[in-house]
């Protein structure tokens, strides 16, 4: 696919010569412009959420810096400055995406001859460590029912809870939900996967039941709620807020912290992993699982094939029943009887 080194926003080869190089702001709208056009391997063009992503931290991390000549000298030390100072106390995986957000910014960068060896440039900033998926992870089935169940808790949350466990979907994919994009006699629902593949939920009859308690008559918006009222100014997406009662669209935060407080520190992509678990120890195949969750790649699949260790001891115990109390054969009887 064609660059956008021949922008007329950008200079060009020759101006990245002069001692300053190119200007930051401009290579970085460059980049960002070419990232929104590109197709990945799956033949897909980047989906939106993740040129949001790389939108909201490249300037933060190339805070200061003005111009791309500055990388070679002191403007590296500042760029792992803003990184460490950003996201250094963040999680290992938000570092990660991250530094990797850089990194391919500076990639374009060298491609387009503007700047040296990015890996010079990312020297001394390495990947934090992320820990293998934990097993424990996986929260029983009875668990998981009893927290639906509690009515102690807002209707709202629990039917969030529900349908992240029964569609086994990524928090987002389920929270970007509009009552538009139900099909309720069929229980699907519309969503816009990673990557950007448009794709149905699948929901079983308890969420169904307990989406109807929660919309009511309600025919448009987003499904589900925080308690925060959109200004009528204009500034909040129409398509984030309620259009009867102004609520806006719940956050992932939100929704994260509501799953947290409710079980013992429980998080979102619990549910998903569980269900995952729990539909392979039931017998789905791995077309199954991938229809349900939308990957992609049967690798990634792997670790949710993994029995539980509650699934374990439950087919066991089953195995138990199933064999009864053991007796011997005639014939073993017999040799006993001749040996004595």
């Amino acid at each position: 696919m064609a660059t956008d080194r021949h922008l007329t926003a950008v200079p060009d080869r020759d101006n990245a010569e002069t001692p300053g190089g190119v200007p930051t702001a401009e290579a970085l709208a460059s980049f960002l412009r070419h990232l929104a056009g590109r197709r990945g391997r799956s033949g897909r063009i980047t989906s939106p959420e993740t040129v949001r992503a790389y939108t909201s931290a490249l300037p933060t991390a190339f805070t200061g810096i003005v111009h791309l000549g500055e990388l070679a000298r002191v403007g590296r030390d500042q760029l792992h400055t803003n990184i460490r100072g950003a996201w250094g106390g963040a999680a290992p995986s938000t570092f990660n995406a991250k530094r990797a957000a850089v990194a391919s910014a500076l990639a374009y960068f060298h491609d387009q001859g503007w700047i040296g060896d990015p890996a010079a440039v990312l020297h001394g900033l390495d990947r934090e460590h992320q820990p293998r998926p934990d097993d424990t992870r996986v929260r029983s089935r009875e668990r998981i029912d009893r927290l639906i169940a509690d009515k102690r808790r807002p209707l709202e949350d629990r039917t969030l809870w529900a349908m992240l466990y029964s569609t086994a979907a990524r928090a987002e994919e389920v929270l970007r939900l509009n009552v538009e994009d139900l099909d309720r006699a069929n229980r699907r629902a519309r969503t816009i996967r990673k990557g950007g593949k448009a794709d149905e939920l699948l929901y079983d009859i308890r969420t169904a039941r307990m989406l109807g308690q929660l919309l009511g008559r309600r025919t448009r918006g987003p499904i589900f709620l925080s308690a925060r009222i959109a200004p009528d100014d204009g500034t909040a997406p129409v398509r984030d807020v309620d259009p009867a009662s102004r609520r806006r669209r719940m956050t992932y935060r939100t929704a994260e912290r509501h799953l947290g407080a409710a079980t013992d520190g429980w998080n979102l992509h619990d549910l998903r992993h569980s269900r995952l678990t729990h539909a392979g120890e039931d017998g789905a195949t791995e077309a199954d699982l991938m229809n349900l969750s939308g990957h992609e790649d049967r690798r990634t699949l792997q670790r949710y094939l993994k029995p539980s260790k509650e699934g374990t001891q439950r087919r066991l115990d089953g195995i138990e029943a199933q064999r009864g109390t053991w007796t011997p054969s005639a014939d073993e009887l017999a040799d006993r009887m001749t040996t004595r």
